[in-house]
């Protein structure tokens, strides 16, 4: 055999010794399973478990925060309606509602001879007593020719005129009352006929007294007094 044809032989066997054991080596691959140990496992999730602990703590943050703006926003809530009862008590809201309205006039009569006066023009004390009476009632707001009444309101006498909240009022007076007209009524009725006599002055004298029940009345809101010595007091003070 010449010497380059064996050469090529040998080569040639080489080369199929050398395919027959790579297409085994292949097969054993091939046929063994491909598992991952519980090590692998965890070092492979290692990321994503630190994600996911991340994610948790942001959104434990997140709902800390809108805890707190929930109580914020119902502290506020509950502060407005406080605030708004408080008004509405006080006198500083406008009202409107079912009601009284009574109104009083100074007489048109002449004066008799060497009659008094006094009884033919109303006077402070009547529209008091009257205010009076519809508190007692239990109404819900009362003004007097629209200025309405709170704690600090004050009506009295000055000269021949009368002064309410510091504002001059001349006759006719109407006060206006919002409530349950018919114990507003009897109340009133009580006053006018046994405490302050309008009743008898209507009849001998011409002063005008007449109330009416009304369906709709509207109430002006009150005004607070402009405190210029007064200051609150601190806690714990």
């Amino acid at each position: 055999m010449a010497k380059g044809k064996k050469w090529t032989v040998m080569v040639t066997l080489c080369s199929l010794l050398l395919g027959v054991l790579l297409m085994f080596q292949l097969k054993a691959q091939a046929d063994k399973p491909n598992l991952m140990g519980s090590d692998n496992v965890v070092a492979a999730l290692a990321p994503y478990t630190s994600e996911i602990e991340q994610l948790q703590a942001e959104n434990d943050k997140l709902q800390a925060e809108l805890d707190q703006y929930m109580k914020g926003a119902e502290a506020s809530q509950v502060a407005s309606d406080r605030l708004k009862r408080a008004q509405l008590q006080a006198g500083l809201t406008p009202i409107e509602g079912p009601g009284l309205e009574i109104t009083l006039d100074d007489s048109k009569q002449a004066v008799a001879n060497g009659d008094d006066v006094d009884k033919y023009i109303i006077h402070e004390q009547y529209l008091r007593a009257l205010v009076n009476a519809l508190w007692n009632s239990k109404a819900e707001g009362v003004a007097i020719n629209g200025q309405r009444l709170t704690a600090n309101s004050a009506i009295y006498c000055t000269g021949t005129v009368i002064t309410i909240n510091d504002e001059i009022e001349t006759p006719p007076y109407k006060i206006e009352a919002i409530g349950d007209s018919e114990k507003l009524s009897k109340s009133v009725e009580v006053v006018e006929k046994l405490v302050i006599g309008l009743d008898e002055y209507v009849q001998l004298y011409g002063i005008t007294f007449k109330e009416d029940s009304v369906k709709d009345i509207r109430l002006p809101a009150g005004t607070l007094p402009n405190y210029k010595f007064a200051v609150p007091v601190k806690e714990g003070s």
